[in-house]
């Protein structure tokens, strides 16, 4: 059944209803619909101490009038409200002559296509199993925080039917905390489309996983800091990427803010490096097909093989640089004016140099983030508070206590050696930045 089919009379009669004021304005006029519903399950010690289902959504209005381009939104799904079109006119006038105005959008005509696994929920089955995961024993704390977001979208131009298309994403921050000498603590967030896949997951992989790092990072930590190799696990590497998108966006270029304008075609990273960003790609954790402008979505290459090929950007960026959007128009939680902004950005390199056991070398595997002490995401720049675990040539792992973790992220994708084939995953709204861990000797450590 499509998305158009699903619709009810009355939320078509909305769009139409501004549609139709929008042209008795003399304007051509544009509707987005956002309705979500997202279940929030707090689980700790074996029990459930929260849950909520909660239900939001949000009507996008633009209208195009004599060369200008307007927007106006409202936290209400489907409103009817004259005052959307009013508001987004006056937006219109006031942004004329800040920049290239693109052309209204061709209407789509993407069929619906139904997600890949049934939306996802936190039922009773899944409350029981996060409620035992969180068990823990004497000396161990688990918690986790579980969300499944459901969302339906639809866009209505004037002049075409609506289209729309259902997706949805379920996402699960476990911390753990362990008592021993004294008190370690790790926290991962884990990301998937089904609730049951991501639990069968956690269960048997992360959550041990995280379980004995708490418990190792509890540990006395070695005297001294001496390693041969450096290892900076994914959690931590997406989190340095993500300081450093704004670089990769097409409206920073513009604006002088990308330290990589001008440089497409030069070398940016070290080969066999690769920056891709596709939110249809099979892995990406939330699924679409058209952007918050209707524009098609699908890959875009921005670094291959450590060579600088392209940015993202949205239909206004790309108008005012003479080429056409990549499909990364963005809206904010709320319905929020577009952004540029990745869908499922993913770092790779050709080089697997497994995990952090060395035979011969000693490794300093930096396991967790703790904050950014300073970052510029102009520069690149950073120093950040971290947990690491040093692992011996025999593979015995010791704590290597709180370390400063310090360098700039430009530099470190110069300088990557390889992967340790472990993707994870960071989240800012509906972006996701992703990438293994990687091998490098860009980066200073201390105390």
């Amino acid at each position: 059944m499509s998305g158009t089919q699903r619709t009810s009379a009355t939320t078509a009669t909305a769009s139409d209803a501004l549609i139709e004021e929008a042209a008795r304005h003399g304007a051509d006029a544009e509707v987005w619909t956002l309705r979500r519903r997202t279940d929030e399950l707090v689980c700790r010690l074996g029990t459930v101490e929260r849950r909520s289902d909660v239900a939001t959504g949000a009507t996008a209005l633009t209208v195009w009038a004599e060369g200008t381009e307007g927007y106006a939104v409202q936290n209400v799904p489907d409103s009817r409200d004259p005052a959307l079109v009013t508001a987004a006119l006056a937006a219109g006038r006031a942004l004329s002559g800040t920049g290239a105005v693109p052309p209204p959008p061709p209407a789509l005509t993407t069929p619906h296509r139904a997600p890949d696994t049934p939306p996802p929920h936190l039922d009773a089955e899944a409350t029981e199993r996060l409620r035992a995961l969180s068990a823990g024993d004497d000396g161990l704390e688990v918690e986790l925080r579980a969300g499944a977001d459901r969302s339906r979208i639809r866009l209505h131009r004037a002049g075409a039917a609506p289209v729309g298309y259902d997706t949805g994403v379920v996402q699960l921050h476990t911390r753990v905390t362990a008592r021993g000498d004294g008190t370690g603590y790790i926290g991962h967030q884990s990301y998937g489309r089904s609730v049951p896949d991501l639990l069968d997951r956690v269960e048997s992989t992360e959550l041990p996983e995280l379980v004995s790092l708490a418990r190792l990072l509890a540990a006395k930590p070695v005297p001294r800091l001496v390693y041969d190799d450096l290892l900076v696990d994914g959690r931590v590497l997406v989190k340095l990427l993500s300081l450093i998108v704004p670089a990769f966006l097409l409206d920073s270029v513009l604006e002088g803010r990308s330290p990589l304008a001008d440089r497409t075609g030069e070398a940016v990273a070290s080969p066999g490096v690769g920056l891709v960003d596709d939110p249809t790609a099979p892995d990406s954790p939330l699924p679409v097909p058209w952007d918050g402008e209707g524009t098609v979505c699908g890959r875009t290459a921005l670094i291959e093989d450590g060579t600088l090929r392209g940015f993202l950007s949205a239909r206004r960026t790309a108008a005012e640089a003479g080429t056409t959007s990549t499909g990364s128009g963005q809206r904010g939680p709320a319905g929020e004016m577009v952004t540029v902004q990745p869908g499922f950005l993913l770092l790779s390199h050709t080089t697997d140099l497994g995990t952090e056991h060395r035979p011969g070398r000693t490794v300093l595997h930096v396991v967790q983030a703790n904050g950014a002490h300073t970052s510029n995401p102009i520069t690149g720049e950073f120093s950040i508070g971290a947990n690491a675990v040093v692992v011996g040539p025999d593979g015995t792992r010791n704590n290597a206590g709180n370390i400063t973790l310090a360098g700039n992220v430009f530099e470190l994708l110069r300088n990557i050696d390889g992967h340790d084939g472990r993707v994870r995953v960071n989240r800012s709204h509906n972006s996701f930045v992703a990438g293994p861990g990687v091998w490098t000797t860009s980066l200073t450590t201390g105390r």
